[in-house]
């Protein structure tokens, strides 16, 4: 993808097709209190860089869904 297309935000629809995870993990994902969004009234964008970024630093970690916001 050329960096004129590049997409500044996902929305969770876009992590569905991008992570192997289903729609409740996804969620639960989001839900933590490291993961990288923005949450404007119901809906959370998530910034494609810090999303990156944030892939980058948990290679080869394990990430559990006990530290997500209760």
């Amino acid at each position: 993808m050329s960096d004129n297309n590049q997409l500044l935000f996902y929305a969770i629809t876009d992590l569905l097709d991008l992570l192997p995870l289903g729609r409740n993990s996804i969620y639960r994902l989001v839900s933590r209190d490291d993961f990288p969004k923005i949450r404007i009234g119901k809906k959370f964008i998530i910034p494609a860089k810090r999303f990156e970024e944030w892939l980058e630093a948990n290679i080869g970690t394990e990430i559990t869904m006990d530290s997500a916001i209760k």
